[in-house]
């Protein structure tokens, strides 16, 4: 007799809806996590599986939802906060794609910080971009940073912000930008994190550690000499190799739609 580890890996492998459809009531929550996440799930399935008594099986079912209009239309109007979140990344790795406008337009005016800062990562419409770009929630507004669409015009609204928080997220967050010269300038900003930011980031321009070298923080100053000696004790070769591909991902990808 199959165990529930055993019906839990047919769940995830197989590409019958039938199949999907019977082990989508399992009492087993690891099968229905399973057919939850499983993209050959029929709608009916995914449906029921976001109603699900657990939670974590709701998430996965959320997350399954990029060819499923009507499901979209579902959870833009569920009262689960995360479920919402869920949706509003469903592209994060896809700069191909993005959900319909008018799901794009519900989760911008979502009331949820983090629906929001997700939406201002994966839209491609500009002028939801632009809105979440002068949300009242700083962290909303850091967030833009991370859209592989924004603009050097954007981004300059970003490592210009009142908060020291959104022009830190920028330097670490933004792909393309900042660019080296937004760098220089926050080389010097008035805040020591953001200065820290600056000599995390990889490939950050050499004249920009020469500034930091001097900075009047001397945690700053210390790890900024140490890199322009070859010390390269602030980012390691994997980091720095995420860095360059997520760089060259956000050059591939489109502009916003208008």
């Amino acid at each position: 007799m199959p165990t529930a580890s055993d019906n839990a890996l047919e769940a995830a492998e197989t590409s019958d809806a039938a199949v999907l459809r019977s082990l989508g009531t399992h009492r087993s929550m690891s099968v229905r996590y399973a057919v939850a996440s499983n993209p050959a799930a029929d709608d009916e399935t995914v449906a029921r599986l976001l109603e699900d008594r657990a939670g974590s099986v709701r998430s996965a079912a959320a997350t399954n939802l990029a060819d499923r209009p009507t499901l979209q239309q579902v959870v833009v109007r569920s009262p689960e906060e995360w479920l919402r979140v869920a949706l509003a990344g469903t592209f994060l790795d896809r700069d191909d794609r993005s959900l319909p406008r008018d799901v794009q337009c519900a989760l911008m005016s979502d009331a949820f910080v983090e629906t929001r800062s997700r939406i201002a990562e994966t839209t491609d419409q500009l002028d939801v971009f632009e809105t979440l770009l002068g949300d009242d929630d700083r962290r909303v507004r850091a967030m833009c940073a991370a859209n592989p669409r924004i603009t050097r015009d954007h981004m300059e609204r970003l490592v210009t912000d009142r908060t020291w928080q959104v022009r830190a997220t920028a330097v670490g967050s933004g792909m393309r930008y900042p660019d080296d010269e937004q760098l220089l300038r926050l080389a010097r900003d008035r805040s020591a994190t953001v200065r820290w930011a600056v000599l995390c980031r990889p490939d950050v321009p050499r004249a920009a550690l020469e500034l930091i070298a001097d900075d009047t923080d001397e945690m700053n100053a210390q790890h900024a000499r140490g890199e322009l000696e070859g010390e390269r004790h602030v980012n390691s070769g994997t980091v720095t190799h995420d860095a360059r591909m997520r760089r060259a991902r956000a050059e591939r990808a489109a502009g916003f739609e208008r």
